[in-house]
């Protein structure tokens, strides 16, 4: 049986090392300070017995923040700081480390990292991915770069859902002077034809591209927008958004949909939460807008439609209706043993995935924390014995001992027997 993985932050994960390493003392300052200088009335009345250890904000603007002890005074228990001065004054009740000279914070988060990286895929975390879309135009799908192996491909059947517009007729309410709006049956995701806008130099930042006037409409109990779109030019999260709105020509939307990032010529499939969806009680016009210049594009829009998260019922695929390019990073499906629906439908993705590096002190592990912790001291331990040092023997000895018990908190990880492995 597994343990339960109780995810822990880089500061947890790096106090822990610490701790364990011997290196570390965590402290509260009992008074205000200055950009370059704390007061802590719990150190010691020793001058200098401080000096040179390193100091680590991690409360407030100072927060993530890493100087040396240039000088400590027993009398007044303030330490100086060497360096540039920090962003804010170190103010009373602001939590602090302070590292021994001879491991650097710096080193310790390296050293987490590199326990991360140093995963064996069997050991990965799991992975629930529902960004892909299956349509009746394909049956290649590019497989999300974080996936490393897939265990089960499941297709979401008979959930709640709603249509906002369809796209299979031109919009016609509002098309700005700089778009020409057409209804293309070519390309398309679903029904007879998508929304064809093509964008000339000429549009501004701001503007809205097009807005088509629908039946009202209460949404008030879904939870997302779900819709295709695809662009000629490749886009950042927000330079085009999905407008709702209760007045004509999207005049003053309630829900203001920012669209993720685009590649350029590719069909997308977008899953985005309302925002507001207790005020969007009587709908009657949706929009797309502009608001970065991207230059002259063209944008296909396709089977915008509302849903209720959790409403979905998950039918899993045959093992044999899909497989793996490994070459292509892609996911084949063989439509002739989905289950009948499963053509168009969202997609789940069961498995496991690359481990989360941790690149900020808030950033949550996904992976055993004991591991990361018995690991990354191993390696700080086999840093500090060097060919030089009179202690190598000993440190390496220490080293062996943590790797073993990293091993031991990993092996107790469940590990799935039914993996395709997608790298």
């Amino acid at each position: 049986m597994s343990d339960v993985l109780i995810a822990q932050s880089r500061t947890e994960l790096r106090q822990s090392i610490g701790w364990q390493y011997g290196g570390l003392e965590t402290h509260t300052a009992t008074a205000t300070g200055s950009t370059s200088t704390f007061v802590d009335a719990e150190l010691d009345n020793t001058d200098d017995y401080i000096n040179g250890r390193y100091w680590y904000g991690t409360s407030g603007t100072n927060s993530g923040s890493q100087r040396f002890v240039n000088d400590y005074v027993g009398s007044t228990t303030t330490g100086t700081l060497r360096g540039d001065v920090l962003g804010a004054t170190v103010a009373d009740g602001d939590t602090y480390e302070l590292w021994d000279r001879d491991i650097n914070p710096r080193r310790v988060h390296d050293a987490i990292n590199r326990a991360v990286r140093s995963i064996p895929r069997k050991a990965s975390p799991p992975l629930r991915d529902i960004s892909l879309h299956t349509s009746t135009h394909t049956n290649t799908l590019a497989i999300p770069t974080n996936t490393v192996g897939l265990t089960s491909v499941e297709v979401r059947l008979n959930n709640t859902r709603r249509t906002i517009e369809n796209c299979d007729s031109v919009w016609t309410e509002l098309v700005d002077g700089d778009v020409t709006a057409t209804a293309d049956t070519e390309m398309k995701r679903q029904g007879s034809a998508s929304n064809k806008f093509v964008l000339a130099a000429g549009i501004d930042a701001g503007d809205i591209i097009a807005t088509n006037s629908i039946e009202s409409t209460d949404f008030s109990k879904f939870t997302h927008v779900e819709f295709f779109i695809y662009s000629t030019v490749a886009t950042s999260a927000g330079d085009i958004q999905l407008l709702l709105d209760n007045t004509a020509q999207c005049a003053s939307p309630l829900e203001t949909l920012s669209v993720p990032a685009l590649t350029a010529d590719t069909w997308t499939w977008v899953r985005v939460a309302l925002d507001n969806p207790e005020l969007d009680t009587a709908i009657i016009s949706v929009g797309l807008k502009h608001t970065v210049d991207i230059g002259a594009a063209t944008i296909y829009l396709d089977g915008i439609e509302t849903t209720v998260d959790g409403s979905e019922d998950w039918i899993p695929i045959h093992r044999n209706g899909w497989k793996i390019d490994r070459d292509g990073r892609q996911l084949i499906l063989n439509y002739n043993l989905m289950p009948s629906g499963g053509d168009y439908a969202l997609v789940k993705l069961i498995g496991v995935k690359k481990p989360t590096e941790l690149t900020t002190d808030s950033t949550q592990c996904d992976i055993e924390p004991e591991y990361i912790v018995h690991k990354a001291t191993a390696i700080l331990m086999r840093a500090r014995g060097d060919r030089r040092d009179a202690n190598r023997d000993a440190a390496f000895l220490e080293a062996d001992r943590y790797e073993a018990l990293a091993l031991d908190a990993l092996s107790r990880q469940q590990i799935s027997g039914s993996v395709r492995w997608v790298d």
